[in-house]
């Protein structure tokens, strides 16, 4: 019974070995052949030609109150870097106005707790004329740690430093010129449906539909978008998400015709194990059509790699760091 029990670890230690190295395997996507062709010329503008574009996070919330017109007016105006993608989250009042807005609260970023004495205060539960009057600078902090913008109520708060409304903002940046968008709906349920039914249309009415990328972290308004709207640019989904990757890391051929997203965005390495900035990772996406954007990457050297292996665009907090390291 001894020699049995022996016999019967050493298999089952064999086994769990194997499991390892088919779960490393497939984690480190070593299904996918290293000589898979890069296929990147695409019609598309969400395709990069040589090196990543600059994707503003938040419209760069590293270098000023982020998602507010001070952000946009900086990194559209500043002399000493360019962008070529905005990204920004969206968020619907209760007078179902669209408001740029990365938090499911306005307790973070605003003065929202002390002018309403509460926690949790969301944006559904209040009008766009009482949101626009808070400060969004409150928490926000230089590289130097300073605080500039908080305490500042009323009269005080400066021009440009407000929740603004998405339409509002779409014509800030058509008047400068033809960038990328990448617009993240934030709310799920009734109110995010009626959020994507107002962006859909938004972007269709201005023209802009072919340079907005739609993305979501909530499934049921991705199953919403897909169904309703399957013609609409949007991003891989949380659950696709998970099925892409299996199917990457097996390089399964895929329809690309069939599929219902335009690009993937997604973290770089963050996750350690699962490692998603890789180049065998981006060719595989290319050669389905699929673009790829990495998100949210402030190391330089980082930045350096990902652009070098072929992402097509890196969101960053440090847009105009960024920029010096690729383009100056």
């Amino acid at each position: 019974m001894k020699i049995l029990g022996i016999i019967l670890a050493v298999i089952g230690c064999l086994i769990a070995l194997i499991l390892l190295l088919l779960i490393y395997a497939l984690i480190s996507g070593a299904f996918i052949p290293k000589n898979l062709k890069n296929v990147k010329k695409n019609s598309s503008p969400l395709f990069a030609e040589g090196k990543a574009q600059i994707g503003a996070h938040r419209a760069g919330a590293g270098i000023a109150p982020e998602n507010t017109p001070m952000a946009f007016d900086i990194c559209l105006n500043s002399e000493d870097f360019k962008v070529q993608e905005l990204e920004f989250d969206l968020h619907m009042t209760k007078d179902e106005k669209l408001i740029i807005l990365h938090d499911p609260t306005l307790d973070r970023t605003t003065d929202a707790k002390e002018i309403y004495g509460r926690d949790k205060i969301f944006p559904k539960d209040l009008t766009f004329d009482e949101i626009v009057k808070l400060n969004p600078g409150e928490s926000f902090v230089t590289d130097s740690g300073e605080m500039p913008y908080k305490g500042l109520r009323g009269e005080d708060i400066p021009e440009g430093l407000t929740i603004p409304l998405l339409e509002d903002i779409i014509d800030k940046i058509e008047a400068h010129g033809k960038y990328l968008y990448s617009i993240d709906i934030k709310d799920s349920g009734e109110t995010g449906r009626k959020a994507a039914d107002a962006l859909v249309a938004l972007t269709r009415a201005k023209g802009i539909a072919d340079r907005v990328i739609i993305a979501t972290f909530n499934n049921d308004i991705t199953r919403y978008l897909t169904k309703k709207y399957p013609d609409a640019q949007r991003s891989i989904g949380v659950f696709e998400g998970v099925l892409f990757y299996f199917a990457c890391a097996f390089n399964i051929k895929l329809n690309k015709d069939k599929l219902p997203f335009k690009a993937v965005q997604l973290p770089a390495n963050q996750f350690k194990i699962i490692r998603l900035g890789t180049e065998r990772f981006i060719r595989y996406c290319h050669n389905l059509g699929i673009a790829v954007q990495y998100w949210t990457i402030d190391d330089i050297d980082e930045i350096k790699r990902l652009s070098d292996i072929g992402a097509d665009c890196i969101i960053t907090d440090i847009p105009d760091k960024m920029y010096n390291l690729l383009y100056k």
